[in-house]
């Protein structure tokens, strides 16, 4: 079967200290060149993150620089810009990197379930840096991602999903769990069994383990328009 073409669109603000294992790892993706596009939208940054993307990105990478900052102008940027042959469109967080025969490992799941009308997923993450707690912790979140059909650093959609679909601007956090929530109103959601997606701890090793949990219940438990008023903290 003819590879799944994926679109792999990184957003980047702030992420010069995280950015190159991610850029690494998809220089080195065992992958057909011709079947997939990576699109880095760096957003309002004050630090190098746009000189180290370009020092390290390879010709075929695009790359996009925007001076407004937030997570969802830099997704929505990358859905503008997406190949016309774009079949799957994998948004992915800086800090996390893919292994080097994940595309092929989810092109051949895809391939395989498309009479299943799947259209947006997660898949299972580990931690980096891998110790006992992190995994233990990874271990339970991969757990109520699965049960809640949420995502989290990473989110795999349909390309035709997205032709009047975006992310919600007015949103600093959950804007992926409301794409993910109007993309099965449309087609189905899957959850990926993997080993190889790795996901930076920092922001549980900044702010505590439990911490960090009951901070996302309150926030994900509050209306939409308490929510929008949210200014969810970046951690670099």
């Amino acid at each position: 079967m003819k590879e799944v073409f994926f679109s792999i669109v990184i957003p980047a603000h702030n992420e010069e200290l995280y950015i190159d294992k991610t850029i690494n790892s998809l220089r080195e993706m065992e992958y057909l060149k011709d079947r997939l596009e990576v699109i880095i939208v760096e957003n309002g940054s004050t630090d190098n993150t746009l000189e180290v993307i370009k020092k390290l990105a390879p010709p075929w990478f695009k790359i996009i620089s925007i001076k407004e900052a937030g997570v969802s102008k830099a997704k929505n940027t990358g859905i503008e810009n997406l190949s016309s042959e774009s079949e799957w469109v994998i948004f992915l967080d800086a800090d996390t990197y893919l292994g080097q025969s994940f595309l092929k490992d989810l092109s051949e799941f895809l391939r395989k379930n498309e009479d299943k009308n799947l259209g947006c997923g997660m898949v299972s993450l580990l931690p980096y840096p891998d110790y006992k707690l992190a995994r233990c912790w990874y271990h339970f979140y991969n757990f109520a991602n699965r049960v809640t059909k949420t995502t989290r650093s990473i989110q795999i959609i349909r390309r035709d999903l997205l032709k009047d679909l975006r992310f919600d601007e007015n949103l600093t956090f959950d804007e992926d769990t409301m794409m993910i929530r109007a993309c099965r109103k449309r087609a189905k959601y899957f959850f990926f069994k993997t080993k190889k997606v790795f996901s930076s701890t920092r922001r549980f090793e900044k702010n505590g383990w439990v911490k960090q949990l009951l901070q996302w219940i309150y926030y994900a438990s509050l209306p939409y328009e308490k929510k929008k008023k949210i200014k969810y903290k970046v951690l670099r």
